[in-house]
């Protein structure tokens, strides 16, 4: 056993040695983010190491300075104070830099290194000047500035906390965890320190500290698939910020399996992920010089760092050759065909809008764009994606405001021969947008699941409607509400309507709840929203009959009596293109089904509707969509009759 001269305890630095080496060999040999915070990461362990054996190695030296050169214990102290120092604003700028607050920002960061760079002078200069500490005749003394240090160390962890407060709700609350942590652990250390000065306690301290930020945020398995090993998502989202903050040109280039969530139905999930490992381990040996990613649901990303010496198109050309070669080597199960699209340095560079908004589109829309003929993102994309962005903050604002509209579009019956209900549409009208087409808002309410909201405010309005007209002397006998699948899903779903449908007044038989046949998934949970809501006496529809793969295993499988045949359907049969629709009215009605038609624009088409048996038609020719008012004024002046 090692017999020490100094009477300082080495316990605590002594134990987190070992500890420190095995960190930085498993970090080493890890593939890690090619990003300044992980650089500054290397930083402080690599100067914590330095800090901890300089530490043990000065107390021992300055105990029997007169055995030493006094060259060698300036060196040696110079190297603790050195490194102590430098950790110090690495930990900080590891901070800064996961905040992301003032990173971008010349003056901030020149500003908070500067106590950096006056304690380095400061220790540099000691030989000569012994502002920091001088070893004399009688030995190592501490000299007045020596302060200094443990007040550079103070004001860096002040301002880590606040930029740390000043990010708090971008952070997740993993990083809030983890930064909090690792800057109030090291404030306890130098506390620690200072009161027990001869036990070497700061390194165990700043370890626990290195800890924290490995498994909150440095962590290489964090940023990698565990299917094909490739970088993930979040990966992604750090190594784009960081290179366009740093002005660093890149491309990217998306990829998108074919029919994915198809594919794991057909082959099952294990197929399918061996087709993925396969793809995934091409990917990395055709391009060793990019940076690849796996984005989930079968969606590939390939990071092309620097301005390229080719052409977009001649990139896509060598994409292309590449992935054929591939092709005929593929020895999976599953099929993989691929679409691609190229995001070049030219629109990322150019355009505020974030890569992930840029990559979203790229992944949904590759496979359409590729069969027009694009394979490199364009402008008009752009534009696209702009707009969609500019859509969904038009229905955060609306949600927030409670600003959207309820339309409603009468609905004729064929037996009655008058007008006895109508739809409940969802209508936008923004301040700065204007006029926003449910076609534009839906799909994006559906995706970001703002949808749930905006069902709760039509269902309310309409409530609300309904409660401030006599529905008897109007002939209004019903009114119908689109459920979305997302609302379906929802396991709150019915005591939520029952509860507005309550507060106003309104019986459930009022509504007939109409749910979008292309895009039922979970029968089961379907089926119980459905037998819920009739037992509640509401009626439910399968609309737009037509327009997905669901059809005709939807009405099997659903207890629904309610069909509703989709304007596209109706357009088509009267264009020629669909001579099979009597033969399916037929099918319904022997199947005991109601039938509702939309796309009604002219009487032929009412006429032919009501000899091919539909119960119910819905269209232009009645009338569009009508405000509340106007809806209420169109039923008072016809009494209900077309």
């Amino acid at each position: 056993m090692l017999q020490w001269i100094s009477p300082f305890n080495y316990d605590f630095a002594i134990a987190s040695i070992p500890v420190q080496i095995i960190l930085l060999i498993f970090y080493g040999f890890r593939r890690n983010l090619p990003i300044r915070q992980s650089s500054y990461f290397w930083l402080i362990m690599i100067s914590n190491l330095i800090m901890t054996s300089t530490d043990i190695v000065a107390c021992e030296m300055i105990t029997i300075w007169t055995d030493f050169p006094v060259w060698s214990l300036y060196a040696i102290n110079h190297a603790f104070f050195l490194a102590f120092v430098i950790r110090g604003w690495a930990l900080f700028a590891y901070t800064m830099e996961t905040t992301r607050c003032w990173n971008d920002s010349r003056l901030f960061m020149i500003l908070t290194a500067l106590p950096t760079v006056v304690m380095i002078l400061l220790v540099l200069s000691t030989p000569w000047t012994h502002t920091i500490y001088r070893i004399g005749e009688n030995g190592y003394e501490n000299c007045d500035l020596y302060q200094l240090i443990y007040t550079g160390t103070y004001f860096y962890l002040a301002v880590s906390v606040g930029l740390i407060a000043r990010s708090w709700k971008r952070l997740s609350g993993r990083m809030r965890a983890g930064l909090l942590s690792f800057n109030l652990i090291l404030f306890i250390g130098i506390i620690m320190r200072k009161q027990f000065y001869h036990i070497l306690v700061t390194s165990y301290f700043s370890i626990i500290s290195i800890i924290i930020i490995y498994l909150t945020a440095e962590n290489p398995d964090l940023y990698r698939d565990s299917r094909t090993k490739l970088m993930n998502k979040e990966a992604l989202d750090l190594i784009q910020r960081d290179y366009r903050e740093k002005r660093i040109p890149f491309s990217l280039l998306t990829m998108s399996i074919h029919n994915y969530e198809a594919s794991k139905s057909i082959y099952g999930v294990s197929m399918v992920n061996d087709g993925l490992r396969i793809f995934a381990s091409w990917l990395m040996k055709t391009f060793p010089h990019s940076l690849a990613f796996y984005i989930r649901n079968g969606n590939f990303s390939l990071l092309l760092r620097g301005h390229p010496h080719m052409t977009a198109p001649q990139m896509m050309e060598e994409w292309k050759s590449s992935y054929d070669e591939f092709q005929k080597s593929y020895t999976g199960t599953v099929p993989m065909k691929i679409s691609a699209l190229l995001i070049p340095d030219s629109i990322l560079s150019g355009n505020e809008i974030d890569l992930g908004d840029l990559v979203r589109y790229s992944n949904a829309r590759s496979y359409d764009e590729n069969r027009r003929g694009h394979d490199v993102f364009s402008d008009q994309m752009v534009e696209s994606v702009r707009k969609r962005k500019s859509v969904e903050r038009a229905v955060k604002d609306a949600i927030a405001a409670n600003r959207f509209e309820v339309y409603f579009q009468p609905i004729y019956s064929t037996r009655e021969k008058t007008v006895q209900g109508a739809e409940a549409l969802a209508r936008l009208q923004d301040p700065v947008l204007g006029y926003i087409s449910p076609l534009d808002f839906i799909p994006v309410a559906e995706k970001n699941g703002d949808i749930m909201e905006i069902g709760r405010q039509v269902f309310e309005k309409t409530c609300i409607f309904l409660k401030t007209v006599d529905t008897k002397k109007l002939g209004i006998d019903f009114i119908n509400i689109n459920l979305s699948p997302i609302q379906c899903m929802s396991h709150s779903l019915l005591r939520e309507l029952s509860e507005i449908a309550g507060r106003h007044g309104i019986p459930m038989s009022m509504f007939d709840f109409e749910i979008t046949e292309s895009l039922v998934e979970d029968y089961d949970m379907i089926q119980m929203q459905i037998q819920g809501l009739q037992s509640m006496g509401a009626e439910l529809s399968l609309d737009d009959f037509g327009t997905g793969a669901s059809n005709l295993t939807s009405l099997m499988k659903l207890p629904i009596h309610v069909v509703k045949i989709d304007m596209l359907f109706t357009r088509s049969f009267f264009d020629g293109k669909a001579p099979f629709l009597p033969d399916l009215i037929r099918l319904f009605q022997h199947s005991n089904m109601e039938i509702v038609v939309e796309g009604i624009e002219t009487k032929e088409m009412m006429d032919t509707m009501i000899k091919l048996g539909c119960d119910y038609e819905q269209g232009f020719y009645f009338s569009k969509p009508l405000p509340p008012e106007e809806f209420k004024a169109f039923m008072a002046e016809n009494s209900g009759t077309v």
